[in-house]
């Protein structure tokens, strides 16, 4: 994936964004605060008005401020700031190793920043199995990823407002692990190992 590829699918999470407002909202009301649709909504039109056109590292580590400053709660500073540290690692073409090296450094952010581990119903829960699937399959569609959404419905949340709910959590996807999928399937767009 070279720059303008990538600049093209960060401009068109705006339109993935203003389709899923209400299913994310609709999650988060179930196990949070029902903002997280809004949030994702706010943060990636924003990055379609600001974010323009340069290198990839330039275009990620645009993304990353943008989401920063327009995404509020944790998601704002989990998403930001894990796309200003996979600036660092991206090449001027992505391919499957370097998104791999890419997803890896999306995982350890995560986890550093968020204080997270596998199993407590996040976003985490799919950001840090992204980087095996794509070894294991190949690619990253959006069913595969879509799997690892759906396996947090059987978790019980342990971190966050979600963590409030306690067994009320279990049923419902994390609404965080379904604005990864779009994420991550927007990075992983034409890439394959």
């Amino acid at each position: 994936m070279n720059a303008e590829k990538l600049l093209e699918q960060m401009h068109g999470l705006k339109s993935v964004f203003d389709e899923k407002e209400g299913e994310l909202t609709g999650l988060d009301r179930e196990i949070g605060d029902g903002d997280h649709g809004v949030n994702m909504k706010r943060g990636f039109s924003a990055v379609n008005e600001k974010v323009g056109s340069g290198s990839t590292q330039e275009i990620l580590k645009q993304t990353g401020m943008t989401l920063m400053s327009s995404i509020g709660g944790a998601s704002g500073p989990l998403y930001g700031f894990s796309f200003v540290k996979m600036s660092e690692v991206a090449k001027e073409e992505i391919n499957g190793d370097n998104l791999i090296e890419m997803l890896e450094v999306f995982d350890r952010t995560v986890a550093e920043k968020g204080k997270v581990e596998g199993g407590e119903k996040t976003m985490y829960d799919v950001i840090s199995k992204s980087a095996d699937l794509l070894r294991d399959k190949g690619s990253l569609s959006l069913e595969d990823l879509q799997q690892l959404a759906e396996e947090t419905k059987d978790m019980i949340a342990t971190k966050g407002r979600a963590a409030y709910f306690k067994e009320k959590s279990k049923g419902t996807i994390d609404p965080g692990a379904q604005s990864a999928v779009y994420i991550i399937h927007a990075l992983g767009a034409g890439v394959e190992k």
